[in-house]
């Protein structure tokens, strides 16, 4: 599943000034509560690719739910080769992921850029198995 990025010039001049790679800018606008526009907000588009998630692989984990212990599958996994070495990047099959390097979490974190959440990919975790 796809979703829509929006961010801030903030964003955008924190991306621009560590030259990160793999990301374009779209049109888009922003309307408040009283439908009146709020302007300094863009789309983020990831250009950067790598090829398909390896949907096969994973480590089993339980997880305890209040009906009962229910297995996931721990782990994102790609063929490192595929990547084209974009900060920002997506699996070639678009499936809504979007990945960035330790750098971009690292810069966003210092300058304090909020509602955005990072997750590593070997603590990802799905509920079904291929």
């Amino acid at each position: 599943m796809a979703t829509m990025v929006i961010v801030s010039d903030a964003v955008v001049q924190l991306l621009r000034s560590h030259g990160f790679t793999g990301w374009s800018l779209y049109d888009v606008a922003v309307r408040d509560k009283q439908g009146q526009l709020v302007p300094g907000h863009h789309g983020l588009a990831i250009t950067g690719r790598c090829g398909n998630i390896d949907w096969a692989s994973g480590i089993e984990v339980p997880r305890i739910r209040p009906t009962g212990i229910f297995p996931v599958w721990k782990g994102l996994f790609f063929d490192p080769d595929s990547w084209d070495g974009s900060d920002f990047f997506m699996p070639a099959e678009r499936v809504g992921h979007k990945l960035v390097v330790e750098e971009v979490k690292k810069a966003f974190e210092r300058a304090k850029i909020r509602n955005v959440e990072f997750t590593r990919l070997d603590q990802f975790e799905r509920s079904w198995k291929l």
